[in-house]
C-alpha cells in the first residue's frame, strides 16, 4: 500500500494510577487534566486543586512562580522542570468536572467531545517542540469508560500530522508523541485501546487520502490502495472495474465524467465478509471519489479551486471504514465502492447539452458538467443493487448548497427510508458526528424535469442540496438508500491538516450498531421530516 505518515502514535498503555501517585510516573511528560477556575494567582489554583488532595501537585504550584497561559479554547500550564516528579516535565490542562459521557443527552455529549478535542490539541501543540515521545495522561475526573475512550480518541486524532511532502524537519508539522499511557483511578474506567487504534488508523487513512494532491491521488491510486488493503486481510477482497469494463456494462454517466482526463476512470469494489454467513445481505457504502474537479467544460472559478483535491473525501471515507473493519473484524458484511474519476476540460470532455444513458437505462441531460458527482454515483447506485443489499449509503462532497444550508456542523442526509434515516441520525448523535435530515418530497423533483431526456443533472434556481438528493433517489429503486452530503463537514477551509475524516465516526457507529443487532431492516417508506 502507498506509504502514509499521518498516524504517528503506535502504542497505547492503560494503567491503574491514582491521581495521588501520578508523580511517580516516569515519562517525558506527565499531563494532568484538572478542573479549576483558572485565576491568574497561584493560591487560587492551589485552593482548587486541594479538593483532590494531590500533594505533589500542590507542592509544584507553590514552588513555582505562576505563569499560566491560555489558548483560545483550553487553559494550560507547562512546567518544563518538574522537580520531585519522575516525569521530565508537567503539563496541566484545565477541564470540566462534569464529564459523564455514558448517560447524558446528545448535546451534552457533543460538548464534552468538543472540549476533549480542544484539550487534545493543546496537549499535542504544547509538546510538539519538546520532543516528548512518551506521555502519561491522568484524568482524575473521569467517571466512565466512555469518557476515557473519547479522551484517547481525541488524543490520537490531534496527534495526526500530514508531512508526506515536507522535505525538512524545519518545515514539517512537528509531533513527537509515539506512545501514550493513560492513568485511570479504577480498572473499570479503562478504554478499549485496540478499538481506539483501529479507529485512529481508519481515520488517518481517510485523512491521508483526502489530503493528497490530485497529481498523486488519481483514480488508479485509489485502486492500488484498495487492492493493497485487501492483501492485508482474509475478510476483504477487491475487484477493480476498469474504464473499458464500465463502458461495456453501460455506465454512460460514470464514464462521461472522466472523458476529458488523461487519468483512466475506474471503480474499485471491496467486499468485506465479516458475518458468520458470508452470503447474508450486506450494507453498501459508495464514496464519491472525484480526485480533482475542475468543473469540466463548466469551469470553476480559480479562487479556491485548489480545494477540489477534497472532492474525493467520500471515497476516502469508504477506504477508511474498510480499513477499520479489517482491524475490528466486525461481524457484518459490507461492500465498499469508490466511484472515482477526474473531471477535466478537454476536447474529449463531455459537454453541457449532452444526453447520457445511465446503467439503469434512464437518460440524463447534462446542464452542468460541474454537477458530475451525481453522474458517477447514479451508475454506482444502480450497480450496487445487484448485490441485493440491506441498504445503500452514498457519501459525497456533492454540493456547495450543503455548506450554505448546514455549514460545517452537520452532514446533509436524504433517504427513501424513515427507519434508515432515523438510524443514521442516531449514529451521528451517538458519535458526535452529526447529520441533519433534509426532505426529498415530490415537489422538489420538478426542477429536474428535462425537455429532451428523462431528467436533467441540475436544476436551476432550486435548493441545490435537495435536488441533488432527489436526482440520486431516482436510481435507488426499491432498495433502502441514504445520501450523505459532506461538502461542508469533510474538510476545514483554509486550515492545516484540513481533512476531518467525517463522516467516518457516524458510519462506524452505524455499522457497529448493525453488527450488534444482527437483524436490520429499513423498509422503503416516505420520510416525514
Amino acid at each position: 500500500m502507498p506509504a502514509h505518515t499521518g498516524a504517528v502514535v503506535v502504542k497505547i498503555d492503560v494503567r491503574n494510577i491514582p491521581f495521588s501517585e501520578a508523580h511517580l510516573c516516569k515519562t517525558d511528560c506527565l499531563v494532568a487534566l484538572v478542573d479549576f477556575d483558572w485565576l491568574y494567582t497561584a493560591p487560587a489554583i492551589t485552593e482548587q486543586l486541594a479538593i483532590y488532595k494531590p500533594d505533589w501537585l500542590i507542592e509544584q504550584i507553590k514552588a513555582l512562580p505562576f505563569n499560566g497561559q491560555e489558548n483560545t479554547k483550553s487553559k494550560y500550564l507547562l512546567i518544563s522542570e518538574a522537580f520531585t516528579l519522575k516525569a521530565k516535565r508537567l503539563l496541566l490542562v484545565n477541564t470540566n468536572r462534569n464529564n459523564n459521557l455514558a448517560n447524558c443527552p446528545a448535546e451534552t455529549a457533543s460538548n464534552i467531545r468538543q472540549s476533549l478535542a480542544h484539550i487534545a490539541d493543546t496537549i499535542c501543540t504544547q509538546l510538539s517542540n519538546v520532543n516528548a515521545k512518551h506521555i502519561c495522561v491522568v484524568a482524575p475526573f473521569a467517571t466512565d469508560s466512555a469518557y476515557t475512550q473519547a479522551l484517547i480518541d481525541a488524543l490520537l486524532f490531534a496527534s495526526y500530522r500530514f508531512n508526506d511532502f515536507k522535505t525538512t524537519a524545519q518545515n514539517a508539522n512537528p509531533v513527537s508523541i509515539k506512545a501514550i499511557t493513560l492513568g485511570v483511578e479504577y480498572n473499570e474506567l479503562a478504554p478499549n485501546t485496540e478499538l481506539a487504534l483501529a479507529i485512529h488508523r481508519g481515520k488517518s487513512m481517510t485523512r491521508d487520502l483526502a489530503n493528497l494532491p490530485g497529481n498523486i491521488c488519481t483514480p488508479s491510486y485509489f485502486a492500488q490502495c484498495a487492492e493493497a488493503l485487501a492483501a492485508t486481510s482474509p475478510l476483504l477482497t477487491t475487484k477493480v472495474l476498469d474504464e473499458a469494463t464500465l463502458t461495456d456494462m453501460g455506465m454512460g454517466a460514470y464514464v462521461a465524467v472522466g472523458q476529458g482526463s488523461a487519468q483512466p476512470t475506474c471503480m474499485p469494489v471491496m467486499h468485506y465478509r465479516g458475518a458468520l454467513d458470508p452470503s447474508k445481505p450486506g450494507i453498501v457504502l459508495i464514496g464519491k471519489g472525484i480526485t480533482f474537479d475542475t468543473g469540466g467544460i463548466t469551469l470553476k472559478q480559480p479562487p479556491g479551486m485548489q480545494n477540489m483535491i477534497y472532492d474525493m473525501c467520500g471515497g476516502a471515507t469508504v477506504m477508511g471504514i474498510m480499513t477499520a473493519l479489517t482491524e475490528l473484524r466486525l461481524p457484518i458484511n459490507v461492500i465498499g465502492i469508490i466511484a472515482t474519476a477526474e473531471n477535466m476540460p478537454d476536447g474529449n470532455a463531455f459537454r453541457p447539452g449532452d444526453i447520457l444513458t445511465t446503467l439503469s437505462g434512464q437518460t440524463v441531460e447534462v446542464i452542468s458538467t460541474d454537477a458530475e458527482g451525481r453522474l458517477v454515483l447514479c451508475d454506482a447506485i444502480t450497480y450496487a443493487q445487484q448485490f441485493n443489499p440491506a441498504a445503500i449509503i452514498d457519501i459525497a462532497t456533492l454540493t456547495g448548497a450543503h455548506i450554505v444550508s448546514l455549514g460545517s456542523h452537520a452532514s446533509g442526509l436524504m433517504s427513501n427510508s424513515q427507519l434508515l434515516s432515523d438510524a443514521l441520525i442516531a449514529a451521528g448523535e451517538q458519535s458526535s458526528d452529526r447529520a441533519w435530515a433534509m426532505p426529498i418530497w415530490d415537489e422538489y423533483q420538478e426542477p429536474l424535469d428535462s425537455f429532451a431526456a428523462d431528467m436533467r443533472n441540475s436544476g436551476s434556481n432550486s435548493p441545490g442540496m435537495i435536488t441533488a438528493g432527489c436526482f440520486l433517489s431516482r436510481f435507488a429503486g426499491k432498495t433502502p438508500w441514504a445520501h450523505l452530503d459532506i461538502a461542508g463537514t469533510s474538510f476545514q477551509y483554509g486550515k492545516g491538516n484540513s481533512a476531518t475524516s467525517r463522516p467516518f465516526s457516524l458510519l462506524l457507529a452505524f455499522l457497529t450498531q448493525c453488527s450488534e443487532t444482527c437483524e436490520y431492516r429499513w423498509p422503503v417508506s416516505p420520510v416525514l421530516y
